[in-house]
């Protein structure tokens, strides 16, 4: 009986708990919570998801969810990982569409959130919301490149339970810490901080004593904060040993200067120091002396400290070099140090990793090199060292990477050890030992740029060998024999190599695990063959500059992982396949420079990962197919030079979802109708080249709101593609076309709608666009005046607005523009005297303002009437600055006066003496000058009545 009560209380408890558990709302099939589910949902809906990172999140069960993490045992989402890339068509990236504080709020229903990472996101230059500072049970959060900007809330010192905590920023720079940071002291858990980027230039002077109070801490970088010496401690200011516990110091690429800072002897316990970047060159010979202090310290940067050879230890000073035996990882490079590779070295029999590249070594590689028997990596690349490399590197029997390219060596030894990555590129080369074949392990050769004519057929035995990089030498014709290289290679450089010929049919079947093929700038002729289009892995291949003829393979509408594909300027013909799929990893597409005909591939948008597509100076036409929005991810669009025709609407196809599109050029078609006004939705837009078209219409007001043209500060940080800027691109600027390349390309920020037929005003709103670089609204229809606060686009380099219908005078204002290097305002209506001052005296060239007749003023040589003379100040804020100067004038010399007038008055009021002084002596001078008169008139008298008389 008492078993039988026993077992029924268990039943009913059972059934009270479950039942209590359902309306909980956890899920007895162990599904997530409801409410989170919800919440999670909620998150999803605020952003923009291009690359479907959060494609997976339906269904009931959240905890399925990719980068949800829940706990085992009650199911409540503990973890949430969305890392995305800062290149966000390698990997996902999520884009902020709505307020940033409903993403805060939907966070909060995660009451038991412990792991957040939202890393490598786009959160569009928002704040980090504060409401983050109320997830209490946080112990890792990283919102590193996610592109917030603006003060970081010290609510965020409200986690307390925080172990990590990851701000960097390193590409969008746009956070900043204020002079209040006593927040980051309530951290009282940290143990790795990372405000790498941050700007902490404005952070007070106690900054250390705030990290000093953090026990914990033992990981902390502060890389390129803008710290200057205010913010480092002395001995006056800081308990050091606050800071004993940290291991891991990066201070690197920071303004301050001088001597090596002294609190860093006293961080006994640092294993891993790097100062790289920071003007090291004030510090005294006992730099080393200083670190030698740091028993525990294994890995050292002073990577680009102005450093010199009086910084180096000598022997013919004291020193201990026992103290430098416990280092590592030794790193030298980029600074002043000439001679003789330093001879010191060969006493840090410790070294594993030994980097001296960008100095001024010289002579040769000393014998002593094989001391350093635990070396697995150098890198000499990149002085002035010659001879031979010693054969006493075969000593080196854990040396795995060697690089020494860039200098002037001349030969190879016969034996080198068993190397797994060698670098020789940019020597003197001539020929490769065939006892290269015995480097059983290597993997990575290159031996760009020297003079090498062939490779020896010893090469086909490097059996783990996956990249060869023979560019920039002096092959001809027959080379290479493909059959020399591994069937194993997955990466092949030849270009700039002399190559002619054509290439092998089977070429995909001697390679079959090629991933990246670069053939580009040679002389080879002939087909693509087939059999390199299916190949498995391949991911780049880059043919461009050759002299390629034929279709292109269909075969490439197979590939799976091909995702960068360079066939421009050669004489490829046919039309452009259309078989493209939506699961291909297309990120950049160059078939530039071709004969290539036939319509847009409407299949191509198909390609949602695609970034660049460049198929300019073809000969495409009929109607364009491309709709903005389903490209999303699109970054470049060139299509000029094309014979592509109708609505520039369709193309648009409505509201745009494209968030990163950068330039969109149609330079040079037969597009017709209205600019759409959707174009302006593009918020990313950098160059807009929609010249010599039938475009017809007005100007839409709107283009003034182009985020980057009004505000560039972003622009360098937000790399949102590393392809975008790979290709070149022609534009029209100073009259002439110009190719912008890698370095130059990234920075541009062009409008260019010349050559249509655009009618109306130019609207005032594009005067807002004061990063703007070039403008040009030339061969239009445009009418009225100039924009007054053309001024404002202070950072403009080339203005047309020739060939037009522009009347008025022009604009005083426009002296402003301080950066102007070309200007055309001619063949319209403008009258009136040129403006003067500042940059416009520059401009001589005459023919800039032909075709008004009305104009007068230097430089033409029809001079202005008094009537119509230009202002002396020809800058409208120098009137405003003169029109001050006057009133100021003026109100001092009313002063004046009154200080004058009231000094004389006054004292004759106040002082009886004086005043009957002053009074007595004006008595006086009266009486006299009356004295003067009569006296004077009495003579002219007497004078006059004897003239009459002699009469």
């Amino acid at each position: 009986m008492r078993e039988t009560l026993c077992a029924m209380l268990v039943l009913v408890a059972v059934l009270f708990f479950g039942a209590a558990e359902f309306c909980s709302g956890r899920n007895t099939s162990f599904s997530c919570i409801e409410k989170e589910r919800e919440a999670l949902l909620k998150f999803k809906l605020c952003f923009h998801d291009p690359s479907h990172m959060l494609s997976s999140w339906k269904g009931n069960d959240c905890c399925e969810w990719k980068g949800v993490g829940c706990d085992k045992n009650n199911r409540y989402v503990v973890s949430l990982q969305l890392k995305g890339s800062v290149f966000a068509n390698q990997r996902p990236q999520l884009y902020l569409i709505e307020d940033v504080e409903e993403v805060g709020s939907s966070l909060l229903k995660l009451r038991y959130l412990e792991h957040l990472d939202l890393s490598n996101n786009n959160f569009s230059g928002n704040l980090i919301p504060p409401s983050f500072g109320l997830m209490k049970q946080l112990r890792y959060l990283k919102l590193s490149c996610a592109q917030f900007r603006g003060r970081i809330p010290g609510e965020l010192g409200n986690l307390t339970r925080l172990r990590v905590l990851d701000l960097s920023q390193y590409y969008y720079r746009g956070l900043k810490v204020d002079d209040d940071i006593q927040w980051i002291s309530h951290l009282s858990s940290l143990q790795q901080l990372d405000m790498s980027g941050v700007n902490l230039s404005h952070a007070s002077s106690n900054l250390f004593q705030v990290l000093g109070m953090l026990s914990s801490l033992s990981w902390l970088s502060l890389s390129d904060c803008s710290l200057k010496n205010s913010h480092l401690p002395s001995h006056n200011h800081l308990n050091f040993t606050l800071l004993g516990n940290i291991q891991h110091l990066d201070m690197s690429y920071n303004s301050f200067h001088g001597p090596i800072p002294i609190f860093l002897q006293n961080m006994t316990s640092l294993t891993f120091l790097d100062m790289s970047g920071v003007n090291l060159s004030l510090t005294s010979s006992n730099l080393f002396q200083v670190l030698g202090m740091l028993s525990s310290l294994s890995w050292l940067s002073l990577l680009s400290c102005s450093l010199k050879n009086c910084h180096l230890p000598s022997y013919n000073h004291p020193f201990n070099f026992t103290l430098l035996g416990n280092i590592q990882h030794l790193d030298l490079s980029a600074n002043f140090f000439q001679g003789p590779i330093p001879i010191f070295l060969q006493n840090m029999t410790s070294l594993i990793l030994l980097y001296l590249s960008e100095n001024q070594l010289s002579g040769s590689i000393p014998d002593s090199i094989g001391q350093l028997s635990k070396l697995e990596s150098i890198d000499l690349s990149f002085n002035q060292l010659s001879g031979s490399i010693p054969d006493s590197i075969e000593q080196l029997s854990k040396l795995e990477r060697m690089d020494l390219s860039g200098n002037q060596l001349r030969s190879i030894p016969d034996s080198i050890g068993q190397l797994s990555n060698m670098s020789l590129s940019g020597n003197q080369l001539r020929s490769i030992p065939d006892s290269i074949g015995k480097l059983s392990k290597l993997e990575s050769m290159s031996l760009f740029g020297n003079q090498l004519r062939s490779i020896p057929d010893s090469i086909r035995q490097l059996s783990k060998l996956e990249s060869i990089d023979l560019s920039s030498n002096q092959f001809g014709i027959g080379f290479p024999k493909w059959r020399q290289l591994p069937k194993i290679i997955k990466m092949v450089g030849l270009s700039n190599a002399s190559i002619s010929g054509p290439l092998p049919e089977n070429i995909g079947h001697m390679m079959p695990m090629l991933e990246s093929l670069y053939l580009e700038n040679n002389l080879m002729n002939g087909s693509i063959p087939k059999s390199l289009c299916n190949l498995k892995y391949l991911k780049t291949l880059d043919l461009s500059n050759n002299m390629l003829s034929g279709n292109i393979p269909k075969s490439l509408c197979n590939s799976e992982s091909l995702g960068y594909l360079d066939l421009s300027n050669n004489m490829l013909s046919g039309s452009i396949p259309n078989c493209w799929r939506n699961d291909q990893s297309f990120i950049f597409i160059d078939l530039s420079s071709n004969n290539l005909s036939g319509l847009f591939p409407s299949k191509m948008v198909q390609l949602s990962s695609l970034s660049v597509l460049h198929l300019n100076n073809n000969s495409l036409h009929k109607g364009l197919h491309v709709a903005l929005k389903i490209f999303a991810s699109l970054v470049v669009l060139d299509l000029g030079e094309n014979k592509f025709s109708g609505n520039l609407t369709s193309m648009v196809g409505g509201e745009i979802s494209n968030h990163s599109l950068k330039v969109l050029r149609l330079r040079k078609n037969l597009v017709s109708g209205y600019i759409p006004l959707e174009l302006c939705s593009l918020s990313q837009m950098q160059i807009l080249d929609l010249a010599d078209n039938n475009l017809i219409g007005r100007i839409p007001p709107c283009f003034g709101k182009f985020p980057i043209m009004v505000n560039a500060t972003q622009l360098i940080y937000d790399i949102v593609s590393e392809y975008w800027y790979e290709a070149p691109l022609m534009e029209v600027v100073k009259g002439r076309y110009l190719e912008y390349k890698r370095k130059t390309l990234r920075l541009e920020i062009n409008i260019d709608l010349s050559s249509n037929n655009l009618i109306g005003s130019i609207p005032e709103e594009l005067t807002f666009l004061k990063d703007l670089h070039n403008l040009n609204l030339s061969w239009n229809h445009l009418s009225g005046k100039i924009p007054e606060k053309i001024g404002q686009m202070e950072n403009l380099e080339s203005l047309d607005f020739s060939k037009n219908g522009l009347s008025g005078m022009i604009p005083n204002s426009m002296s402003s523009l301080t950066k102007l290097s070309y200007l055309n305002l001619s063949y319209n209506n403008l009258s009136g005297p040129i403006p003067t001052g500042y940059q416009l005296q520059t401009l001589e060239d005459p023919t800039m303002y032909v075709g008004n007749p009305q104009l007068c003023g230097a430089p033409l040589l029809n001079k202005c009437s008094n009537d119509t003379l230009p202002p002396t100040t020809a800058n409208f804020k120098d009137n405003d600055e003169s029109a001050l100067k006057r009133m100021w004038f003026y109100i001092v010399m009313l002063l004046g006066f009154a200080t004058g007038f009231w000094g004389v008055v006054g004292t004759l009021i106040f002082v009886k003496n004086w005043r009957y002084a002053y009074f007595q002596w004006m008595d006086d001078v009266q009486h006299w000058i009356l004295g003067i008169i009569t006296l004077k008139v009495a003579q002219f008298k007497k004078m006059f009545n004897g003239n009459q008389d002699d009469q």
